[in-house]
């Protein structure tokens, strides 16, 4: 079994040893320090990593956030195809569809008075509610302001 080998020292850097090296002002150096929250250590340098993410920021957590996002893309779009996402704007179309043959049989049936027809009329006048809070309470985005064709009847 071989053992490790001693561990080297840090390499260390001075703001002007590190603005030579990676070509860049002292200050933009210095504030790009300080805009990622890099501290010198006690003996006022940086190591080689602290330099680099603030100067090159954290691109593997970029990386992570793409590849993140495009699986939960892929995801919808998999729902999609799979039927299992509906298109809010043609399901409002076929309720009213529906809504109308209901509203026109309620009113032609001569048994019921005219209570029980605004009784039912009511009760079916609460299907766009319902359709509105089961497509909120599916998103997690902020509600549209009416302007775009997929956020056709939202409200704000």
């Amino acid at each position: 079994m071989a053992a490790n080998p001693p561990l080297e020292p840090r390499l260390r850097w001075n703001l002007a040893m590190a603005a030579r090296e990676f070509n860049v002002a002292k200050d933009t150096l210095r504030r790009r320090l300080g805009d990622s929250h890099e501290e010198p250590g006690p003996d006022g340098r940086y190591t080689t990593k602290q330099l680099t993410s603030a100067l090159f920021g954290d691109l593997y957590g970029a990386k992570l956030r793409t590849q993140n996002e495009q699986a939960e893309k892929l995801r919808i779009e998999n729902e999609i195809s799979r039927a299992e996402v509906l298109n809010r704007a043609e399901l409002s179309k076929a309720f009213a569809a529906i809504a109308d043959a209901f509203v026109s049989r309620v009113m032609s049936v001569h048994g019921l008075t005219r209570q029980e027809k605004e009784d039912l009329l009511k009760d079916l006048a609460t299907w766009p509610l319902a359709l509105q809070e089961v497509a909120h309470a599916q998103t997690r985005l902020p509600r549209g302001n009416g302007k775009r064709p997929e956020c056709e009847g939202e409200e704000r």
